[in-house]
């Protein structure tokens, strides 16, 4: 009786450990549908990855200072074809989580353009499981060649 109770005990933690995602998992998630919807123009991906009221902070192509808020910035893709990869590819390279805060940097390369791009994002738990980036900052510079 006590080995079927235990192994009974042991199956039910070991589904709760296969299906429950960590915060860790779920930031990911988000980021993915950042980078999938910004590399693929599908704008509602790219939306929920951000909150409502979320700020970002660019950088133009003279380098200076561009403030946007994310419906302004999701807009930047409605022009291109959804569902077209448009020549973006994107890594992350740091998390780190605090509580119901994270702060995840990645690398966004886009070749036919040359250009290399970091963007830092603030990103919070707005509700059970939800993770949304609430601010992001970048700046690009171009690509290293390798030698």
């Amino acid at each position: 009786m006590r080995t079927s109770l235990f192994l009974s005990c042991f199956c039910l933690f070991l589904s709760f450990q296969a299906f429950g995602q960590s915060d860790e998992d779920l930031i990911r998630h988000s980021i993915q549908n950042y980078f999938n919807g910004t590399a693929y123009n599908q704008l509602d991906q790219i939306r929920s990855a951000f909150h409502p009221e979320a700020e970002l902070y660019l950088e133009n192509r003279e380098g200076e200072l561009w403030k946007m808020k994310a419906a302004e910035y999701i807009a930047l893709f409605e022009k291109n074809e959804p569902g077209k990869f448009n020549g973006r590819y994107s890594k992350i390279m740091s998390i780190d989580i605090t509580g119901n805060l994270a702060l995840v940097k990645a690398e966004i390369l886009m070749p036919k353009r040359n250009r290399r791009y970091v963007d830092v994002f603030i990103m919070k738990e707005v509700s059970e499981g939800l993770w949304q980036i609430i601010s992001k900052a970048a700046n690009n510079s171009l690509i290293e060649k390798k030698e």
